[in-house]
């Protein structure tokens, strides 16, 4: 399925939209159940279930209400950069309001439209496995900076009660639901403020050719996937010149090959 048009309009406007209980409740319960333990009693897991995107998390990689956004908006020729997993408690923030502005014009970042298509550098899933309302605190963005011009002002990157921007904005949605954004877009995790815990798994996309972090995925986990599922984080490339004919990095080259995929262990 592509992005409907009101999808498009979201992301273009703000620099997110959400699509609502993708996942099952069954899967959510699974998942939830996992980061517990990755949280809490690790050693009661498998090793290649200990992180994510290991074990009953490993459905989000290549979820198919995913995998059509970010093959739309970044490439098909896209990559899984990073995961991690979040057992906010109350009080706890993932960080202050970062991002937007002129930094658009980095193109690991960057976003544009052009010959009636988005071009996102990396965009950000954030698959919620909470029931959200819209006054939590979960992920906040100042909507529309991902296209600003100009520095973000002091003036509007308060998270302070009464001192927030009016161009500050969050969500609500149904456990299981993924929320899309450009990493360009200014965008925090304020303090939660519910005695529930907010939990969550982060997946960063991006395509190809570029890589932003290094990798942290340890390799126990990364072994355990499906094959179909590590080729989502293989090597950063395109092609390789020196043979003849060039080698290209596709999704089919990696299947029919033991190519491994990126270590979290490799030193530069």
């Amino acid at each position: 399925m592509a992005m409907t048009d009101e999808e498009k309009f979201r992301f273009d406007l703000a620099g997110f939209f959400v699509r609502p209980a993708i996942i099952t409740g069954d899967e959510v319960e699974a998942i939830r159940d996992q980061i517990y333990r990755i949280k809490h009693d690790p050693d009661s897991l498998p090793p290649a279930h200990r992180d994510v995107p290991g074990g009953p998390s490993s459905i989000l990689i290549d979820h198919p209400r995913v995998v059509d956004v970010i093959q739309e908006i970044i490439s098909p020729d896209m990559r899984l950069e990073n995961c991690s997993c979040i057992w906010r408690k109350k009080g706890e923030e993932h960080g202050s309001l970062h991002g937007g502005g002129p930094v658009q014009i980095d193109p690991i970042f960057g976003y544009r439209f052009q010959n009636d298509r988005i071009y996102a550098g990396m965009v950000r899933v954030i698959f919620e496995l909470t029931n959200i309302e819209r006054d939590d605190q979960s992920t906040h963005f100042l909507v529309g900076s991902h296209k600003a011009n100009f520095p973000m002002h002091k003036d509007h990157l308060s998270l302070e009660s009464g001192k927030r921007s009016d161009f500050l904005m969050s969500y609500a949605c149904p456990p299981g639901s993924a929320i899309f954004f450009t990493e360009n877009v200014c965008h925090a995790g304020p303090k939660w403020n519910r005695e529930e815990p907010r939990v969550a798994i982060l997946h960063a996309y991006s395509h190809l050719a570029t890589h932003w972090h290094r990798l942290k995925v340890s390799p126990e986990v990364l072994s355990g996937l499906p094959r179909e599922k590590q080729v989502y984080f293989r090597e950063p490339w395109i092609a390789d010149f020196r043979t003849q004919p060039a080698t290209h990095n596709t999704v089919e080259r990696f299947l029919n090959n033991d190519e491994p995929t990126v270590n979290a262990d490799t030193k530069p």
